[in-house]
């Protein structure tokens, strides 16, 4: 600078610093309004990942409930599968069903239900019947479950009560009509399940026994489940008058009960059968893997032996009551299309950003397995 001004060339330099500086301010700016609109969509999804797997492990650990039933409180697992999984795609499943037992209506037959439509008439002895709610804590629209220890078992809506005589009524006709001592119990039964949507998307969605659908996390792209349970078959142990003992699954039945239907030798049942005098499992052992648990593929879930007996409408592999692991994988989308890039490696569903765009936000996903409650 000299007596008459700025020279020039500081004038030159002065404007180039300039420059400069607000290139950089402006550079800094668009970097943080980008992030001030990514990473909201980036924490939503990763909160949104969370609250499913938390979901999802949640039914799983709640399988069978924690209210005994019968008259040893035996768990509802140990009369029917409290876990099974649905929607096969190759070696793993997309559906979850889940029964648990809830605080409520619980009775044992006092009689031989008339039909698979007919009432159920409940015994009224204390300890046997609680006296809250209308019929043994029921109450209309309950949901309850009905079985027999012999792998019959009803979930049903309770569609009318009459206090004098004891009866509740289902909503529609049962598989099997129920005899005398066989079990009602209040449960919670629910789906989780993915539902498409008109966009595209899937959104994990539990689906009660009264037909109620609650959505619990949108823009699922992938949910992938596997099983694993008891490598051996369970140890049984006949009693002979009363039901005997079981490892896990169905108690035989004392070793003078004969199958009222006529199917099994007497002091057997699809689970338990007697080979030269000696109770076994009609369970096969199965190769264990890590854990000393093994791994159980949709085929070795679907072929037997099967429950009550291979004729029956309601039939369900036995094996369903060796799981005791289940392990998920759950992948999520950001919402916004505005978010996703082209689809390949980082996006299941591609969206509206550019291929090099800065805003991307990947899709996310999680590993994580669960202990099925024994």
């Amino acid at each position: 600078m000299t007596e008459r001004g700025f020279t020039l060339v500081e004038l030159l330099i002065a404007l180039l610093i300039t420059l400069l500086v607000v290139g950089a301010a402006l550079l800094l700016a668009r970097a943080a309004r980008i992030a001030l609109t990514v990473e909201p969509a980036s924490m939503d999804t990763v909160r949104r990942l969370r609250e499913g797997s938390d979901a999802l492990a949640a039914a799983i650990a709640s399988a069978g409930g924690e209210r005994g039933i019968g008259e040893d409180t035996e768990p509802l697992s140990a009369a029917l599968p409290v876990l099974r999984l649905a929607g096969t795609a190759g070696t793993e499943f997309s559906e979850l069903i889940v029964t648990r037992s809830v605080q409520g209506g619980r009775g044992r037959l006092a009689s031989d239900q008339p039909g698979p439509g007919g009432s159920l008439t409940l015994e009224t002895a204390d300890g046997l019947c609680p006296r809250s709610g209308d019929v043994c804590g029921f109450a209309v629209g309950d949901v309850a479950v009905a079985f027999d220890g012999r792998g019959h078992f009803d979930v049903f809506i309770v569609a009318a009560v009459f206090e004098p005589l004891a009866r509740i009524s289902p909503r529609a006709p049962l598989t099997h009509a129920y005899r005398a001592d066989a079990w009602v119990v209040a449960v919670r039964q629910e789906r989780l399940l993915l539902v498409s949507q008109p966009s595209g998307a899937r959104t994990l969605t539990r689906i009660t026994a009264a037909g109620a659908r609650e959505p619990i996390l949108d823009g699922v792209t992938r949910l992938r489940m596997s099983a694993w349970g008891e490598a051996s078959p369970p140890a049984l142990h006949a009693s002979p008058m009363t039901v005997g003992f079981a490892q896990y699954g169905l108690s035989p039945p004392a070793t003078v009960e004969i199958d009222p239907e006529g199917i099994f030798a007497d002091g057997g049942h699809c689970m338990a059968a007697y080979d030269s005098a000696t109770l076994v499992s009609t369970l096969a052992p199965r190769p264990p893997g890590e854990d000393d648990i093994a791994p159980l593929a949709p085929a070795d879930l679907d072929d037997g032996p099967w429950c009550p007996h291979d004729d029956a409408p309601d039939r369900f592999d036995a094996d369903w009551f060796r799981v005791r692991r289940v392990d998920l994988e759950l992948q999520v989308e950001v919402l916004s299309e505005e978010f996703r890039g082209p689809a390949g490696t980082l996006f299941v569903r591609g969206g509206a950003a550019a291929h090099d765009s800065p805003r991307w936000v990947r899709d996310r996903g999680v590993r994580f397995s669960v202990a099925v409650p024994r």
